[in-house]
């Protein structure tokens, strides 16, 4: 898994997603790899 921190959703402010899902949750969001 992979640890998010997403600072736009001060609710959950970070999280654990799989692998599998991680090119689709950016892809969603929008974000962009560096």
């Amino acid at each position: 898994t992979v640890k998010i921190a997403d600072s736009a959703n001060p609710d959950q402010a970070s999280y654990w997603i799989t692998i599998d899902h991680l090119a689709d949750w950016i892809a969603t969001r929008g974000y962009a790899t560096s």
